[in-house]
């Protein structure tokens, strides 16, 4: 005697279960889920190049703020403790301490008053992961006394930043060449 069943169910046995699992790798379901995953990985990769570039402009705003109010104290904290200066305009190159003991004068002169100094930049490269970053640009650092004479200085430069515990620090500055106005006006930034 034969029995003959009519299901209207799946099946559920293994048979069933190889079979669409099959089936659904062969139709693109694991590969789906990996092109899924590349492209959410991707974003996530864009967005934290985007991230990296936002964390350095709020460093370079931080430092701009402290040479403006002459936070001579804030201004030194970012660099890192064995900073490197290198000066290719006196071709001479020398531990930030050193640097920075010849700087303070001018950001007490800021603090009192004397002075009003500022900051700007302009960026032609600027090469990161999460942690380090190297930039290249000009800068044009400029102060202004009481009777209102303006002194310039356009520099062109690189930075080389480290990330530490959260927090960027300056790993060396090199100020590679004097610029000069008509320089920094023609200089196309990336930023």
């Amino acid at each position: 005697k034969y029995v003959i069943c009519v299901h209207n169910k799946p099946r559920h046995d293994a048979g069933f279960f190889v079979y669409n699992y099959l089936n659904f790798t062969l139709l693109g379901g694991n590969m789906r889920k990996t092109i899924f995953i590349i492209i959410l990985l991707s974003i996530q990769y864009m967005y934290a190049g985007d991230r990296v570039i936002d964390e350095l402009d709020i460093v370079w705003t931080n430092l701009k703020k402290t040479i403006s109010s002459g936070d001579f104290r804030s201004y030194k904290s970012a660099y890192h403790r064995d900073a490197v200066l290198v000066n290719g305009i006196s071709n001479k190159c020398y531990p930030i301490k050193k640097a920075l003991d010849g700087w303070r004068q001018g950001f007490m002169d800021t603090k009192a008053g004397i002075l009003n100094a500022n900051l700007e930049l302009k960026f032609s490269r600027r090469v990161f992961d999460i942690s380090t970053a190297h930039e290249t640009g000009i800068f044009h650092y400029y102060t202004i006394d009481k009777q209102g004479k303006q002194t310039d200085a356009y520099v062109h430069f690189e930075s080389l930043w480290i990330k530490k515990q959260n927090k960027w620090f300056m790993l060396m500055e090199n100020q590679v060449s004097r610029a000069d106005k008509v320089e920094w006006d023609k200089f196309k930034s990336i930023i």
